[in-house]
C-alpha cells in the first residue's frame, strides 16, 4: 500500500507537469528568438540600406538579433511569396515596397500571391519622393523646355527605368502621361545601372529618387527639373515641385513598409506596431534617413489602407494607359 501511495504521487508529479507545460509555453514572451526580416531585392540599393537602419532599430526594442535576408527575383515576387508562405507567428517579417506591394498586383497575370489577401500590412515607414533628372548635357534648363522639346521631337527623346514594371517605369509613364508627351522607355537591370545610361547619354532623363543620383545632380552632370512631392526636398531645395509647375497630379514615390503573413496574432502584431511607432520617432533613425532625402512615415491602420488603396488605383490607371503587363 505504501508503494502504491508513493507511485501515485508520482504519476501525478508528472501529470501536473504535463498540465503545466502547454499553459508555460503559451506564456513565454515574444520574442523570444531572433526575427527574419526579408528583403525581397539585393543588397546595396535604397531598399535594402532602409531595412538594415531599420533592423537595427528593431533589434534594440525587440531584445533580440533582426537578420535582414535578401531574397532578390523576379521583381521581389520570390522573397514576398516566401514571407507568405512563412509560419504566422512574428518571427518572419517582410520589408515591402511600392513594387511587392501594390504595384506588382495591377501588371502582373499569374502573381503568386495576394498582397491584399495574404498579409497584415503593420505600417509604412518610409517615403522617398521621385524626382525628374535629365542628363545636364541636353540643351534643357526647366521642365517647359523638357515639354517643349518632346513635344518637337515626338518619340525621339528618352527615359530609363529600373527594369519593365518597376516604380521606376511607372513614375516616367506617369510623367509621359501628365505631360502629353510621347517619349521611349527604356528598361535597364536596376536602378543604378539606369543612371549611368543617362550619365552617358545613352537616355535622356529618369524619374527616381534622390538617393540615386544626388552625387550626379551635385557633380553638375544631371539636372534635376522637378520634384514629385506636396513639398521641395531639403537636400535641394532650389528644385521646385510639378505642384508648383502646374503639374499636381504628377506625385510618385519610392516607399516602404513591414508586413506580416495575414494569420499572425493580433497581439503580435499590435507589438509590431507600437515598436513601429518608436522608431519613427527615434532622431537617430529620422536624421539617417533625411541624409538620403527619405522622409519618415507615421499613420494610423485606417490612413496606410487609404494610402495602399490611392497607390493601387494610381498605378492601375497608369499601367493600363501604357499597356504594362507581365507575365
Amino acid at each position: 500500500m505504501k508503494y502504491f501511495k508513493i507511485i501515485q504521487v508520482i504519476i501525478a508529479f508528472f501529470l501536473t507537469c504535463g498540465a503545466l507545460a502547454p499553459s508555460a509555453f503559451a506564456q513565454t514572451p515574444y520574442p523570444n528568438r531572433q526575427l527574419q526580416l526579408i528583403v525581397p531585392f539585393p543588397a546595396g540599393g535604397p531598399t535594402d540600406i532602409v531595412a538594415r537602419l531599420y533592423a537595427q532599430q528593431l533589434s534594440k526594442l525587440a531584445g533580440q538579433l533582426v537578420i535582414v535576408e535578401n531574397v532578390s527575383g523576379a521583381a521581389g515576387i520570390i522573397g514576398t511569396q516566401n514571407a507568405a508562405r512563412a509560419e504566422p507567428n512574428g518571427y518572419t517579417i517582410l520589408f515591402s515596397t511600392a513594387s511587392t506591394g501594390v504595384i506588382n498586383q495591377v501588371i502582373m497575370k499569374n502573381l503568386p500571391y495576394d498582397f491584399q489577401k495574404d498579409f497584415s500590412m503593420i505600417a509604412l515607414i518610409a517615403n522617398a519622393p521621385h524626382l525628374l533628372v535629365v542628363n545636364a548635357n541636353l540643351p534643357i534648363k526647366n521642365l517647359a523646355d523638357l515639354i517643349s522639346l518632346a513635344k518637337q521631337n515626338p518619340g525621339k527623346l528618352s527615359f530609363a527605368s529600373a527594369g519593365a514594371g518597376s516604380i521606376v517605369q511607372m513614375g516616367g509613364e506617369l510623367f509621359k502621361y501628365q505631360s502629353g508627351i510621347d517619349i521611349l522607355h527604356v528598361p535597364y537591370k536596376g536602378g543604378a545601372p539606369a543612371t549611368m545610361a543617362v550619365l552617358k547619354g545613352e537616355v535622356d532623363l529618369i524619374v527616381n529618387d534622390l538617393s540615386t543620383f544626388k552625387a550626379q545632380i551635385e557633380d553638375g552632370k544631371l539636372r534635376a527639373l522637378a520634384v514629385a512631392h506636396t513639398s521641395r526636398l531639403k537636400p535641394i531645395p532650389q528644385v521646385p515641385t510639378f505642384i508648383e509647375l502646374g503639374m499636381p497630379d504628377m506625385m510618385s514615390s519610392s516607399w516602404w513598409g513591414i508586413a506580416v503573413p495575414v494569420k499572425t496574432a493580433t497581439d503580435i502584431q499590435a507589438k509590431l506596431r507600437a515598436w513601429n511607432n518608436i522608431i519613427i520617432a527615434n532622431p537617430d533613425y529620422v536624421g539617417r534617413l533625411a541624409d538620403m532625402a527619405i522622409e519618415p512615415l507615421l499613420m494610423t491602420p485606417e490612413q496606410t489602407q487609404q494610402f495602399l488603396q490611392d497607390e493601387l488605383k494610381k498605378w492601375q490607371a497608369v499601367a493600363t494607359r501604357a499597356n504594362i503587363q507581365l507575365d
